[in-house]
């Protein structure tokens, strides 16, 4: 995750309609479908590396409660330890061509302060157990029957395709999934083939083709994987053109008919479109 890409982006205008609160042990951004309606699932979101603080994230909750009609969670799995907004700011200078030559190592000195904290304390044999935690506890929480989607971003986008694949960490003790369906949008720190082989669940993917973290060549690789496992596994791989790393939760929304904006939208409908189908299938008990 050392790609300039996974820490650029915009941070977008908008006031988030949800609320904080401790669920599982972990502080959470909860956002609930609009005028009361009952939900027709949860949808956990795993952050980027700008973590539950970051207002792109919040937002993006309440976009999925709202079009989707579902209960979404947000919850803290940097443990306050996410990377500084700030952070995008410095990375766009510092890879400016108009920065003068004196301001670079500056630049460059703070992304590094920022960044090298967030990539030690936030690695993966570090932040696993803490996700497949929390998620055995909302699972087995019976105080909410639900169908459980995932949806990962950047940072994120590893687990959701982690908690498809069939390990024993991914599953409660009596075996059953700790989710029912998976997307992932720009996903990163991901081995190709590798990982993709042992996804054994539904899995959706959202990627640009400009995406420095995962190229063309790596996509094309997704595809081929996932399409051998046509008839035992669900998938699909959208690819954006021109959207590069970062596009569904840090592209710039300013202007509403840019192909940015456009491209952020389309990738919320795909993931909101994934989980209305996957829940169906709980719902009549087609689910693994």
């Amino acid at each position: 995750m050392s790609c300039p890409q996974c820490f650029s982006g915009h941070v977008n205008p908008g006031t988030p309609l949800g609320r904080i609160e401790t669920i599982h042990g972990r502080q959470t951004y909860i956002a609930e479908p609009p005028d009361g309606k009952p939900p027709k699932g949860i949808v956990v979101i795993l952050h980027d590396a700008f973590g539950l603080p970051f207002v792109n994230n919040q937002i993006l909750a309440d976009h999925y409660a709202s079009l989707g009609q579902y209960l979404v969670y947000l919850p803290d799995f940097l443990d306050g330890t996410q990377a500084s907004v700030k952070t995008m700011t410095n990375m766009a200078l510092l890879f400016d061509k108009k920065t003068s030559w004196l301001w670079a190592p500056y630049y460059l000195i703070s992304v590094a302060l920022d960044l090298g904290p967030f990539l030690i304390r936030n690695r993966p044999t570090v932040a696993w157990p803490k996700i497949t935690s929390w998620f055995k506890s909302l699972r087995e929480d019976k105080s909410l029957d639900l169908p459980i989607g995932v949806a990962g971003f950047c940072w994120g986008g590893l687990y959701s395709i982690m908690l498809s694949q069939n390990a024993a960490e991914s599953r409660t003790s009596s075996g059953q999934a700790l989710a029912d369906a998976f997307f992932g949008a720009h996903v990163s720190n991901v081995t190709v083939p590798q990982d993709i082989e042992k996804v054994t669940l539904n899995f959706s993917l959202a990627t640009g083709d400009d995406d420095a973290v995962m190229d063309m060549k790596q996509v094309k690789q997704v595809q081929e994987v996932l399409k051998r496992k046509e008839g035992s596994v669900d998938s699909e791989v959208v690819i954006y053109p021109g959207a590069k790393h970062g596009f569904a939760v840090r592209a710039s929304r300013a202007e509403p008919d840019s192909q940015e904006t456009k491209q952020a939208e389309e990738a919320e409908k795909q993931a909101i479109a994934w989980f209305q189908r996957q829940f169906e299938k709980v719902k009549r008990g087609e689910s693994s």
